[in-house]
C-alpha cells in the first residue's frame, strides 16, 4: 500500500517536472512567456520564442517595457495561426501609460511562435500607423527642405537689401551731388535774372526822367 502511495506521488512529481521543462505549448503560454522576457529583457527568450532568428536582432519593439504588467484578452487560433490580445499597462511619475495591441502567433514545426515583425506592425499601429510614421517621416524631411530654403532665401533677401541700401546710398550722394550743383547754377541764374531786372528797371527810370526834363513846345496863337 505505501509503495503504491510511493509510486503515485512519484508518477505525478515526474509530470509536473516534464511538464515544467517541457516550456509553454498553447498560444497564450507563448504569449506570456514572451512579454515576461521582453519585460525582462531577456533577449535569449524573446528570440527562442519568436521567429527572431538571433538574439541580436532583438529591438524591444523600439520601446521600453520595464515595469509594465501584461494583461491577457481574447485567443483566437486559426489552424497554424493564432491572435492573442494583449494589454501591458505602467504607472510612472508622470502618469500611467497603457499598450494595447494583439500579439500574432504562428506554429512552425509543431511549436507556437511569436510573429515578430506582425506583432511590432501591431504595435506601431498598424498597416495605418506605419503609413503614419511614414507620413511624418515625409513631413519632417519636407520641413527641413524647407527650413534650408527659408534660409536660403532669407540670406538672398538680406543680400539684395544690403545691395538696395547700398544702392540708396549712391543714390542719395548723386542727389545731394546734384541738387549742389544746380542749386548753384539756380542761385546763378537767379541773380542774373535780378541784375537783369535791376538795369531794365534803371534804364527804365533814366527814360521816364528824360522825358520828364524835355522842353515844352509854346502854344501858337493863331
Amino acid at each position: 500500500m505505501k509503495l503504491r502511495r510511493l509510486f503515485s506521488s512519484a508518477t505525478i512529481g515526474l509530470a509536473v517536472l516534464l511538464s515544467a521543462c517541457s516550456g509553454p505549448e498553447t498560444p497564450q503560454q507563448v504569449t506570456e512567456t514572451f512579454w515576461e522576457a521582453a519585460i525582462n529583457e531577456d533577449a535569449s527568450v524573446v528570440a527562442r520564442y519568436s521567429t527572431l532568428e538571433r538574439a541580436e536582432d532583438y529591438d524591444a519593439f523600439s520601446a521600453d517595457w520595464h515595469n509594465y504588467r501584461p494583461q491577457w484578452g481574447r485567443v483566437v487560433i486559426d489552424g497554424d495561426q493564432a491572435s492573442v490580445v494583449s494589454k501591458l499597462s505602467s504607472t510612472e511619475e508622470t502618469g500611467p501609460r497603457r499598450r494595447k495591441f494583439t500579439t500574432y502567433l504562428v506554429r512552425q514545426d509543431g511549436e507556437w511562435l511569436v510573429d515578430y515583425e506582425r506583432t511590432a506592425m501591431s504595435i506601431n499601429g498598424g498597416v495605418f500607423g506605419d503609413l503614419l510614421k511614414k507620413f511624418d517621416l515625409f513631413s519632417r524631411d519636407l520641413s527641413q527642405q524647407l527650413d534650408e530654403k527659408t534660409i536660403e532665401a532669407g540670406s538672398q533677401m538680406e543680400q539684395m537689401l544690403e545691395e538696395l541700401e547700398s544702392a540708396g546710398k549712391d543714390l542719395r550722394e548723386q542727389a545731394n551731388e546734384a541738387l549742389e550743383i544746380y542749386s548753384e547754377e539756380l542761385r546763378r541764374a537767379i541773380e542774373e535774372v535780378d541784375e537783369s531786372l535791376q538795369r531794365a528797371l534803371e534804364e527804365n527810370s533814366e527814360d521816364l526822367h528824360g522825358q520828364d526834363e524835355a522842353p515844352q513846345k509854346e502854344p501858337v496863337l493863331i
